[in-house]
């Protein structure tokens, strides 16, 4: 009985210990303080500037980390945050802040300060406005193919010379530009992969290798859609790469079909995909990111075109029997509606030139169609070998063997035309975001 009696008091009195340590444990309520000296509230910017900022940070204990960074209405981080763990307390907290997306909308935003104490966070917001960096065409891009397994791409300087940037050796299905990265993208079939070229130097910034298919090939096509690269794989998979050359994005298999487009909508990766045992076509969406597919969609005729609407909408330019057809394709509903036949003879590629026009090149010259009143106009008699659209300028970009033309739109104006070093297969236009 005695030693049950023991064993009580001495669990009484752990407890009681445990009890009066927990009472003498006082937690911290008390939040950081932020006092911010630089930048001045309501202070305008111009994208790409540097915000120099300061701010005193304190608490009455210790400070384990502070942070700025730029953000959205909703909280919502815009750019990069710079944060650190602070030496001394108080800590004057310092340095320049670049505005370095210039895709950024102008507008108000929030200046976030941050400092925290392991247990509370204080949040300092400072209202800025921002201007948005209007687009500015820096200039033209042509791959040209001189020789077979040879490939040289050419940009024009100010004074319409055309310098030398790249020679790409080896097999060749497509190309790409990304100019908010300043890069330039190449795509092999089998042998060369994706490469990555750096318009400032012609360097290559990375490379993608081809897998291993059975069918000999890997890539079947790229494209470009800010901020990342999309790339059309035989095995059936759509795959995404940032601008270091990493894959962030991968589609889920649809099998026994290859792709060859895709484009990218609000929500999804929506692709065209030949069947590999017959000449069955199919629209397929998958969700972005994530990769599932969501829908697919049987498709009559030879994909030649799809270009971005809105929300989850394609335009899909497509031929069959050697007439050309514009329909429309929605993603998330799977609903594709025929919107306008062409009888000129068959599409070969549509750009985009603003969210209502999209400017064809075909059999029989160039057409623009109004997405709003559903209407499609001969636009050129020349037959092209490829195009692209200056939306700030509205002026169309066109190489028709050796020579470059340039049209105003939508009067179709010949503005000027010019040699290029060799007939051309890719034409690419690199503005200043």
């Amino acid at each position: 009985m005695d030693k049950i009696y023991t064993c009580y008091s001495l669990l009484f009195l752990t407890i009681s210990v445990g009890i009066l340590q927990g009472c003498d444990t006082k937690k911290d309520t008390i939040c950081p303080e932020i006092i911010v000296n630089q930048p001045t509230p309501s202070s305008i910017y111009e994208n790409g500037d540097t915000i120099r900022f300061q701010a005193v940070m304190r608490d009455e204990s210790k400070l384990s980390a502070v942070g700025i960074s730029l953000v959205d209405e909703n909280n919502k981080p815009l750019l990069s945050t710079h944060s650190l763990t602070p030496d001394t307390n108080p800590f004057t907290f310092k340095g320049d802040y670049i505005i370095d997306d210039p895709l950024l909308p102008g507008g108000v935003y929030q200046l976030r300060f941050q400092a925290l104490d392991g247990e509370n966070v204080t949040n300092h917001f400072v209202e800025l406005q921002i201007h948005e960096l209007e687009q500015r065409l820096l200039y033209p891009i042509v791959v040209t193919h001189p020789e077979p397994g040879k490939w040289l791409v050419y940009k024009q300087k100010e004074d319409k010379v055309w310098q030398q940037v790249y020679t790409h050796s080896g097999d060749y299905c497509g190309s790409a530009v990304n100019s908010a990265g300043s890069q330039f993208y190449l795509c092999g079939i089998s042998q060369t992969g994706i490469t990555a070229v750096n318009l400032t130097d012609g360097n290559v910034d990375w490379t993608v290798k081809p897998g291993i298919h059975q069918s000999m090939r890997w890539f079947e096509g790229i494209q470009f859609t800010y901020p990342n690269l999309y790339s059309s794989v035989t095995e059936g998979t759509i795959r995404g790469y940032n601008k270091s050359g990493n894959e962030i994005y991968k589609s889920g298999k649809y099998s026994n079909a290859i792709p060859y487009q895709s484009v990218t909508t609000q929500n999804f990766v929506i692709s065209s995909f030949k069947d590999a045992f017959s000449n069955n076509r199919f629209l397929v969406t998958f969700h972005n990111p994530g990769g599932l597919m969501i829908n697919n969609k049987f498709f009559e005729g030879e994909i030649a075109s799809l270009s971005f609407v809105k929300n989850d909408k394609i335009l899909v330019f497509s031929n069959s029997n050697g007439q050309g057809q514009i329909s429309l394709y929605n993603g998330y509903d799977n609903i594709l509606s025929a919107m306008h036949p062409f009888f000129g003879g068959v599409i070969f590629k549509s750009v985009v030139m603003d969210s209502d026009n999209y400017v064809l090149t075909t059999s029989s010259g160039l057409y623009c169609y109004c997405l709003s009143s559903n209407s499609l106009t001969f636009f050129a008699s020349k037959v092209c070998d490829d195009i692209a659209c200056d939306a700030a300028t509205q002026r169309i970009f066109a190489c028709s063997g050796k020579i470059l033309t340039v049209y105003s739109f939508p009067d179709a104006a010949t503005l000027e035309s010019y040699p290029i070093p060799d007939t051309a297969v890719a034409l690419h236009l690199v503005f200043n975001k």
